[in-house]
């Protein structure tokens, strides 16, 4: 990602597989395949649509996004299913009703529990060889914790033609895989492994995108919220596919790196102009992650300093990816009296060039 006076931040089922025609939708193919797994009932089922990774990442391209969105429009077709949008979904995690932040993660378990307004999330993983795009989509059954599978394999020009017919067949299916994919997964590898920042989990914070996305085109603009259950030092810093590391919170607007318990923070601040994070490149898929303590500790301090001086043409203190991670490893080893509380919580946001 690049910074500007805008931040941009830049075992699969063995499953009969239903081949679509070139000439045929897949997506609507994919919705009617989806709606032989619902009971029938008298009022069509509540399901939410959450996201679509590529391979076994926790990435997006710009094809997960489309599968979402034709999704949302093809499953009410099948008269079966109304669809919860993800901003309804935004609104009951808002709400504290769950995690839709989860959820939506294809492969994360599902507990059993009753959510009004939701009775399951669709949600899946793709690959490509080339000629083929083969989709594995779930829906988790919230009220009993089952999940229901299916495959779905589409020739990759019947993809490429419905969704992208001006382009020519090599940049429509570059626009199927993730970008940057291989420089975004060694840094996803670095920062988010457990084992490596040995960070305690003390308790539970909760991360999320302000509208609950999380791929995004050039030109849009994100934001975050942050939620422990206790107040807390916390530092939000994105980890860009390109191995920098920009502050997010504390900035230039928000110095103080204490938040109140139980309330919604705004990060990087409040959602008006000029507190807007836009999206430009380098693209590709960042990790976003908060660090949170009970006590101030020396990096806490050290980023604190760095919104102190921050200015209106660099609101927001960057540093490089390594030494990030080294400055989490030696604050949390200080920690030798062991009576701060920590926790950590990161989240994976992919982005692409406009198309």
């Amino acid at each position: 990602m690049k910074l500007t006076r805008i931040l941009s931040l830049a075992a699969l089922i063995a499953a009969p597989i239903v081949t679509a025609a070139p000439t045929q939708d897949p997506f609507e193919k994919l919705a009617t395949t989806l709606a032989k797994q619902i009971p029938d009932s008298t009022t069509p089922i509540r399901l939410g649509v959450g996201n679509f990774v590529y391979s076994d990442t926790p990435m997006m391209s710009p094809l997960s996004a489309v599968i979402r969105e034709e999704l949302e429009i093809a499953l009410p077709q099948t008269g079966k299913v109304r669809v919860i949008t993800r901003s309804n979904l935004g609104d009951l995690e808002l709400e504290g009703e769950f995690q839709a932040s989860d959820l939506v993660e294809p492969g994360t378990t599902v507990e059993k529990i009753a959510i009004e307004g939701v009775e399951g999330i669709v949600r899946g993983r793709f690959v490509t060889d080339g000629k083929t795009v083969t989709l594995y989509t779930e829906i988790a059954w919230l009220k009993d914790g089952s999940v229901t599978k299916s495959k779905v394999s589409w020739p990759i020009k019947a993809v490429t033609g419905q969704v992208w017919p001006d382009k020519k067949p090599a940049e429509a299916a570059e626009m199927i895989e993730p970008q940057n994919a291989e420089a975004s997964m060694e840094g996803i590898e670095e920062v988010a492994n457990p084992n490596l920042l040995n960070i305690k989990q003390d308790f539970d914070i909760d991360l999320r995108t302000a509208d609950g996305e999380r791929f995004y085109k050039e030109g849009d603009t994100i934001s975050f919220r942050v939620r422990a259950p206790q107040a807390c030092h916390i530092a939000v810093i994105c980890h860009q596919s390109d191995g920098t590391s920009v502050v997010l919170f504390p900035n230039k607007w928000h110095k103080d790196t204490l938040i109140p318990a139980n309330k919604w923070v705004e990060v990087p601040g409040a959602l008006k102009a000029g507190f807007e994070i836009e999206i430009a490149e380098p693209f590709g898929s960042d990790v976003v992650q908060v660090i949170a303590c009970t006590n101030a500790s020396a990096l806490h301090k050290e980023i604190k300093g760095m919104a102190s001086a921050a200015t209106e043409d660099e609101p927001y203190g960057v540093m490089t990816r390594g030494m990030v991670v080294k400055k989490v490893k030696k604050a949390s080893a200080a920690d030798v009296s062991k009576k701060t509380l920590w926790s950590e919580k990161h989240i994976i946001v992919s982005t692409a060039p406009a198309e």
